[in-house]
């Protein structure tokens, strides 16, 4: 066996590079039981090239990373106030996409599919599809595009490509791998991990039942509805509309008590201070933006490419701190309790039952969690001003 299914110490993280380099096609990417996806190998069709492995993280460490620590960092936001309203933090991401439209490249960045709802890589060169890639999406991206993406740039195209850490890191040793790195644009956001589909489909089947809905519209998972500190999760069908703060819904307690996480989120190396993209982008949380209500983006520039895209853009310029205070800011620390983890997916893949799963690990985590959460979930009476208002006094902390 010379391929992906070789079994490592590494779980996979479902990036999708293996099947974009795949000259035979016999690599697609599968939700497993537990509700993540996973790449699987077709072995009638698989010829044992190597090539698979060769991009593969879980197979060699990643090398020539740059450093975030050494790297220029800028704080950031769109002229546009339309735009950082629609986006998570300043609608960065949004205008370098439309920057490299007007260029003439083809943008890959993720959308949300209502009709499977699913989040899906999607490539685009047009300005009328570009808000579909606003915002973060939360979930686990079917990555399946990139190989279209990877065609592309043999063809000549130049491509700007957004993911999670892990998503470009495969990308940019594949297209290493290919000869094809300098025509691509690689942007990371900073990544909190991903839960799991099982746990997205119960709070689809929550909002749908409030909606009298069997499909959305429209579904934003970081809309501000007060101000950026105190988003909620907001669904759209017809003239309905749901919305589900931090505090009230299970799909954001779990999703932040970071335990049904994807298994390699929790060790995961690409998340944290090296990188292999252009540029790394997200919100630019702590104390030196806490009273801004619009949203800040912390860009950090890693290449050459990457300060040249930031150049070409007429953005709001603040005044931003060091690497070292925006980073404390950020859950860059992997996760520690691997024993409970481990524990609440096995249930979760046994099962399929995502209530059975949170049940599981609750009651076994610590007083302190406990408490933590009880709090929580008692300010959901409080009105959503003074809700906003907490959120920015707590906004220093290193978990948003």
């Amino acid at each position: 066996m010379n391929h992906i299914g070789e079994q490592t110490n590494s779980p996979c993280s479902g990036c999708g590079a293996c099947a974009a380099v795949c000259p035979q096609n016999a690599i697609s990417l599968a939700l497993d039981d537990a509700g993540f996806f996973r790449a699987v190998v077709q072995e009638d069709r698989c010829v044992d090239c190597g090539l698979c492995q060769s991009v593969c993280p879980r197979f060699s460490t990643p090398n020539g990373g740059k450093d975030l620590r050494e790297s220029p960092l800028y704080a950031l936001q769109s002229k546009n106030e339309a735009t950082v309203l629609r986006c998570s933090s300043g609608g960065i991401a949004h205008e370098l996409a439309a920057d490299c439209i007007r260029q003439g490249w083809h943008v890959c960045g993720v959308v949300y599919n209502p009709q499977n709802d699913r989040a899906e890589h999607r490539l685009t060169s047009s300005m009328k599809e570009l808000s579909g890639l606003d915002g973060s999406k939360y979930l686990q991206s079917d990555t399946s595009a990139l190989r279209q993406a990877l065609e592309l740039a043999r063809e000549g195209a130049n491509l700007a490509v957004f993911g999670t850490p892990c998503q470009i890191a495969g990308l940019a040793r594949a297209a290493e791998k290919l000869g094809l790195r300098d025509r691509l644009l690689l942007t990371e956001i900073f990544c909190h991990g991903v839960p799991s589909y099982l746990l997205w489909e119960h709070q689809c089947g929550r909002m749908k039942q409030k909606l009298h809905t069997e499909r959305f519209d429209r579904v934003q998972f970081r809309y501000k509805k007060n101000d950026w500190h105190s988003y909620c999760l907001r669904a759209d069908a017809g003239e309905r509309s749901f919305f589900g703060a931090r505090e009230t819904e299970l799909f954001w307690q779990v999703f932040f008590e970071n335990v049904l996480l994807n298994d390699a989120c929790f060790a995961c190396e690409m998340r944290t201070t090296v990188s292999l993209a252009d540029l790394r982008l997200g919100d630019y949380w702590g104390r030196r933006y806490q009273q801004h209500s619009d949203g800040v983006s912390a860009v950090f520039a890693l290449t050459e490419r990457g300060e040249e895209a930031l150049r070409c853009l007429d953005l709001r310029s603040l005044e931003p701190g060091t690497p070292e205070e925006m980073l404390q800011a950020q859950n860059m620390d992997g996760y520690h309790d691997r024993a409970l983890h481990d524990g609440a997916m096995e249930v979760l893949r046994q099962t399929r039952d995502i209530a059975a799963a949170v049940k599981y690990y609750r009651s076994r985590e610590g007083s302190r969690q406990t408490l933590k959460r009880a709090l929580l979930q008692a300010s959901a009476i409080l009105p959503d001003g003074l809700r906003a208002r907490l959120r920015k006094a707590n906004s220093s902390r290193k978990l948003k």
